[in-house]
């Protein structure tokens, strides 16, 4: 839900932000929030929620890969594969929606896998719904993989490849787990595979999310510039004298005001200033140390200030 204001407010892709809201979507259908009895009556009392909540991940799944290609992928045909059309995904939701239909349908579970997965139609509807899932998360695990020239592109990439691989074996471990039980072994090793399906699977899609989430993330870090406000306040505190230039250095304004890195600047020359004329004859060492630290990030943060700084100290 938080990545749906960030995918809004910096005009991500539309292929994210509908991955986000379906995902949304399919994630508050898990009984997590409201009992999956209760949802699933409102369609019928038989499992549709089942269903309804696969179709959901499904297509933000395919949304991803469609954002994911679109903003990584150097290989030109690549927009113009069948796999990225609607209509290709539309044939995937069928695949998973023919086999579903063919059951005998049993009332509202909570364990609808494990209790009807030895009907056929059960473990086919299952088991395409997680080769697809799998086979699309490959395809993003392949395109995440590579050299990328910005830092912020390849963490996000590579969080998102990482997610997607966690998926995959999330899905892989489901397919060995119904087909045990469809083939109606029951041990420690069918009891395993059970037990790894929601680690794997839900961290993945975490992971995938949180990989999403990097670049705008990022870019609201910088704009609130909280580093920078920090180090405005710590020269506050260490430097008293500062009060006395009047309304020139009000707190306030100072740690909440516009363009920080630029106020932090103004800071730092004004105690120079301040020491050149004789106003603050002498730091304490952990002052002195606080206003070094300022310098280094105001030098990391934007070279020309860091340069003006050094003249101001040889000066």
């Amino acid at each position: 839900m938080a990545r749906l204001y960030l995918v809004a407010r910096h005009n991500a892709s539309t292929a994210f932000l509908g991955a986000t809201g379906v995902g949304v979507v399919g994630l508050f259908c898990t009984g997590q929030i409201v009992p999956e009895s209760t949802l699933d009556a409102l369609i019928g009392g038989t499992n549709w929620l089942h269903l309804v909540r696969n179709l959901l991940v499904t297509a933000a799944v395919w949304l991803v890969r469609e954002g994911v290609f679109s903003a990584l992928s150097t290989e030109p045909e690549t927009k113009q594969r069948v796999t990225r059309r609607p209509l290709f995904l539309a044939a995937l939701l069928l695949a998973i929606v023919i086999p579903f239909t063919l059951q005998s349908f049993v009332p509202t579970t909570d364990a609808f896998i494990p209790e009807t997965v030895h009907q056929p139609a059960v473990y086919v509807y299952a088991t395409v719904y997680m080769a697809i899932l799998g086979g699309l998360g490959l395809s993003v695990l392949r395109v995440s993989i590579g050299p990328r020239d910005s830092r912020t592109v390849r963490a996000s990439a590579t969080v998102v490849g990482i997610g997607m691989g966690l998926m995959v074996l999330g899905c892989i471990d489901e397919i060995i787990y119904m087909s045990l039980r469809f083939a109606g072994f029951s041990s420690s090793l069918t009891d395993l595979a059970y037990l790894l399906f929601t680690p794997f699977f839900y961290s993945g899609i975490l992971l995938t999310s949180l990989g999403l989430g990097i670049p705008p993330m990022l870019r609201l870090w910088r704009r609130l510039a909280l580093v920078d406000r920090f180090w405005i306040l710590v020269l506050h505190c260490k430097f008293p004298a500062l009060k006395a230039q009047g309304e020139r250095f009000a707190f306030a304004v100072d740690v909440l005001g516009p363009r920080p890195a630029e106020r932090l600047y103004t800071l730092v020359i004004a105690i120079g200033d301040l020491r050149a004329a004789g106003q603050q004859a002498k730091y304490s060492p952990p002052a002195e140390r606080a206003l070094v630290l300022a310098q280094r990030r105001l030098t990391n943060t934007f070279e020309p200030l860091g340069l003006e700084l050094r003249k101001r100290a040889e000066i």
